[in-house]
């Protein structure tokens, strides 16, 4: 081998050193930055609400409903804004129906939702859309997380009056502000990483469930109010 050769031979070696080794490094930095963005620093090293904690203090909707809650809802779109109405009923201590309808009593969206599953029954063409079944489906799990959750909460923050639970995991966290005054869940907020993505404000209660009570995704500019109309039978959306 002429001596120019051996001069190139070596720079290939050399060269395939070096790009192992840079593979590794970014390898190396990649897993680093993954798992230490993976969760934000403000959800990390909480601690188990054992001990704080009951069941009660994450359910926005209290177990045992005999009647349906009918609540009147104000859909709020960018400019857009239209009213319907929204059933809600406990078939048992583990699945829920929803019904959404038109002021005119024409159905919308009738779905049922559990632990595991979300099935729609019925659905109005133009709602039939993945992202906007999705969104449904998301807001309510939300909203029942309390009922359906069988682990413990971490404790995010107990203070004078009000004690903060968090159900999530890595970059999906949500926050449930408990008041201890109120004796009532008074606001949830689902983070996305350190960004809020949905903000649930709850007004007032009656009888121990909500009478007033929204649902706000900033990043959509969609925002829906619920104000409880009245309680009715269950045979009467059978």
């Amino acid at each position: 081998m002429t001596q120019i050769g051996r001069i190139e031979s070596k720079l290939i070696i050399f060269n395939h050193y070096k790009l192992y080794h840079l593979r590794s490094a970014f390898i190396g930095l990649f897993f680093s930055f993954y798992f230490c963005s993976c969760t934000p620093k403000m959800f990390r090293d909480l601690k188990s609400a054992e001990g704080v904690f009951t069941k009660e203090k994450t359910q926005l909707f209290r177990p045992g409903l005999k009647e349906s809650l009918v609540y009147k809802t104000v859909i709020k779109y960018k400019e857009r804004e239209f009213s319907s109405l929204t059933y809600f009923n406990e078939l048992n201590d583990s699945v829920f129906k929803i019904v959404l309808l038109t002021t005119f009593g024409n159905t919308l969206l009738e779905a049922e939702i559990s632990r595991n599953s979300f099935n729609v029954n019925n659905v109005i063409s133009y709602l039939n859309r993945k992202p906007i079944l999705n969104l449904f489906e998301k807001d309510w799990r939300l909203l029942l997380a309390g009922n359906f959750n069988l682990e413990i909460p971490k404790l995010y923050a107990d203070k004078q009056g009000e004690t903060i639970f968090n159900f999530g995991t890595n970059r999906r966290n949500g926050l449930y502000y408990y008041s201890s005054e109120k004796n009532a869940l008074t606001k949830i907020e689902l983070y996305k990483g350190q960004s809020v993505r949905t903000v649930v404000a709850v007004d007032s209660i009656q009888d121990s469930q909500p009478a007033n009570f929204s649902i706000e995704h900033p990043t959509l500019h969609l925002k829906m109010n619920f104000s409880l109309l009245k309680k009715v039978s269950n045979e009467t959306i059978e």
